[in-house]
């Protein structure tokens, strides 16, 4: 498989996506969002792209609605990736109040529930980096509390890959890795990487996903370590690219999707595709 003729496909698949309005949006029939336009940028980045529109995208996300740190968080990631660092510093210093606010960790009875606040403290722990804003203690110690036995994180007894990746990229970016069972973080995360390529959600779990995948890799790197099966992993992401120039969530089937896409170019980037295919 030809690596240009793969990237040139996700280039066009990228752009059918772009909006005149200067943002990027889930699917050509839908209307732009921050989700979608940081999507969209940094695969176009981890392809080598450079993207033409670069001022009115810069401009429609300065003109962003900000409703909460989800889409904050997409809107300064993609000024950063555009390389308006100085109007991403502004933005933030304008949303401190909705940062303060969410850095908080709400004890939740739900698995899914938990993974998301794990995702929150993941973003806000970014954003207060951004202008160096003092991160609460208490939520840290919540975070590393929440390590289990099995050295995964989530709702107690219940780890999944999704939590601990968010947990522990927090935790690297507030520089607090010293408060982690960094033994039982890798451990689990051996358990989940499938020797057929990808990773699973949890050690039971059978079937790998996309974005598992992605949560896997960064979760190492977070740990400094680095994937065991790296052919078998690209061979997993290159068994999900449909016709279209999207990526699925597995490779038995599914629809392409924007955010597929980014995991799947991040994970091949990550892994230097580029040395097996030309």
């Amino acid at each position: 498989m030809n690596l240009s003729v793969i990237w040139s496909k996700v280039k066009n698949f990228v752009l059918e996506r772009y909006d005149e309005s200067g943002g990027f949006k889930m699917s050509p029939v839908d209307y732009p969002n921050s989700t979608a336009t940081y999507c969209a940028l940094s695969t176009l980045a981890n392809i080598g792209v450079e993207f033409e529109e670069r001022s009115q995208c810069a401009d429609w996300l300065t003109s962003l609605k900000i409703d909460s740190v989800y889409s904050l968080y997409s809107c300064i990631k993609s000024l950063q990736i555009l390389e308006k660092n100085e109007q991403a510093k502004e933005i933030v210093s304008e949303n401190l109040n909705l940062i303060k606010k969410s850095m908080t960790f709400l004890k939740k009875k739900r698995v899914y529930e938990f993974e998301q606040e794990f995702k929150k403290i993941n973003f806000v722990s970014e954003l207060s980096v951004i202008n160096s804003i003092e991160f609460n203690l208490k939520v840290i110690k919540e975070i590393v509390n929440h390590q289990n036995v099995d050295g995964g994180f989530g709702r107690i007894g219940h780890s999944t890959i999704t939590s601990t990746h968010h947990a522990l990229v927090a935790l690297r970016c507030l520089k607090r890795m010293d408060m982690v069972d960094r033994k039982g973080s890798l451990s689990y995360l051996r358990v989940c990487e499938r020797p057929e390529g990808g990773f699973v959600t949890r050690p039971e779990n059978i079937l790998p996903y996309m974005e598992y995948t992605y949560y896997g890799l960064k979760s190492l790197e977070a740990l400094g370590e680095g994937v065991k099966f790296g052919g078998e992993h690209i061979g997993f992401v290159l068994n999900c690219l449909n016709k279209d120039g999207g990526f699925r969530r597995t490779p038995i089937l599914g629809i392409s999707s924007i955010e597929n896409v980014f995991y799947a170019t991040s994970i091949l980037k990550s892994l230097n595709v580029g040395n097996i295919l030309y």
